[in-house]
């Protein structure tokens, strides 16, 4: 789909060296004069080069220095950074919560300019509609199950900016909804939508990644699953999404008991040394059990999703070492040995009574792979 010449991108971001932001007096003749405005703020390196991207698929994106516009910021209601957000003629607007990522941001803002239910006049119509977004929910109703379309139109407005929706009308009741997870491939559809809930809760299991991206938003649901976790970090981006797409086989085998997350080490620089790798390493993999608090940090040469596999064997056959999360990280445990040279007998006998329990909780871990 590409975007109409009157569709802004604005984008409102603190003093960075390679921002070519907008003035004031541009930025506000830019909101009387374009149907929509995307406002962008933030300062990092990382955003920057996505939000290049941005600019290059949409000529009308600007952004903002704030600190440089305080009033016109003030007036926009930018209290804090970062931030993204659609901005309407009439005064509406819609905050942009995904990745900042020139393809997600892109996604958005096709998102928000179709209808937030797009009614299709045949079958047809609907299979050529589902390849239109990575989650597309597409409800097949007939004319007088008004209350499935109500509540399917209410659900669209709340999920709009993050997923598609469009309407099949149908000859005869009952009706179904169908949802599509293009970027996994898979389908799921139920005709069961009288008890409450029913319609969120196909939307959730649809829209549930297989390999998703960890964020601070998102970490608390996946800790609290009941299952393993294996990170995968990475500082690239490419990286990062080479990987999803690579591991996204293995993900599968075992997602009864492991969820697969790739981790940007730029919003989690602490991670590698929480799980027992070099705190500088540019990437790496480990598998938590979270109910133990134990990490297996793969140190085995390159990663490869053969190698993971193979990892993940050892782990439930109990022939890797476990890590204590939070413990210090391998280079800082090396200088503390050499400060303090040979220990006392207490604290041998203190440190194997440590590696007992460490034994233990490594068996309860691998029991629940």
């Amino acid at each position: 789909m590409a975007f109409k010449a009157v569709l802004p991108l604005l984008a409102l971001a603190g003093t960075g060296l390679g921002w070519q932001h907008k003035t004031e007096a541009q930025v506000r003749d830019a909101l009387k004069s374009n149907e929509f405005s995307l406002l962008l703020r933030d300062t990092s390196k990382a955003l920057e080069q996505h939000w290049s991207a941005v600019e290059e698929a949409i000529p009308t994106a600007l952004s903002v220095d704030c600190p440089a516009s305080p009033s016109l910021c003030a007036d926009l209601d930018v209290v804090s950074f970062p931030a993204i957000r659609l901005y309407r003629q009439d005064g509406t607007k819609h905050h942009f919560r995904g990745p900042r990522k020139a393809s997600e941001i892109a996604a958005f803002v096709r998102r928000m300019l179709r209808p937030a239910v797009t009614l299709l006049d045949k079958e047809e119509s609907a299979t050529a509609f589902r390849d239109e977004d990575d989650v597309v929910i597409i409800a097949h109703a007939a004319e007088s199950e008004t209350n499935l379309r109500e509540r399917f139109a209410a659900m669209a407005e709340r999920y709009r900016d993050r997923h598609t929706f469009g309407l099949v009308t149908i000859d005869e009741a009952p009706g179904r909804i169908g949802c599509y997870n293009n970027g996994d491939g898979a389908y799921h559809m139920t005709s069961e939508l009288d008890e409450v809930g029913a319609m969120e809760g196909l939307l959730r299991t649809c829209a549930s990644q297989l390999v998703p991206r960890l964020t601070r938003r998102n970490e608390a649901e996946h800790m609290s699953t009941g299952k393993s976790l294996a990170y995968f970090f990475s500082k690239k981006g490419g990286d990062l999404d080479a990987w999803t797409s690579a591991v996204k086989p293995l993900a599968r085998k075992y997602h009864e008991y492991i969820t697969f997350v790739t981790v940007d080490l730029g919003e989690y620089p602490e991670m590698p040394a929480l799980f027992g790798l070099h705190a500088d390493a540019a990437e790496g993999f480990a598998l938590q059990n979270p109910s133990v608090g134990l990490a297996f940090p793969f140190k085995g040469g390159k990663i490869t999703v053969e190698a993971m596999d193979r990892h993940i064997l050892d782990i439930s056959e109990g022939n890797a070492d476990a890590w204590q999360v939070g413990s210090p990280a391998p280079e800082e445990e090396e200088e503390e040995e050499e400060q303090e040279g040979a220990p006392a007998q207490a604290g041998e006998d203190e440190k194997k009574s440590e590696n007992e329990e460490t034994r233990e909780n490594a068996a309860s871990a691998h029991d629940e792979l």
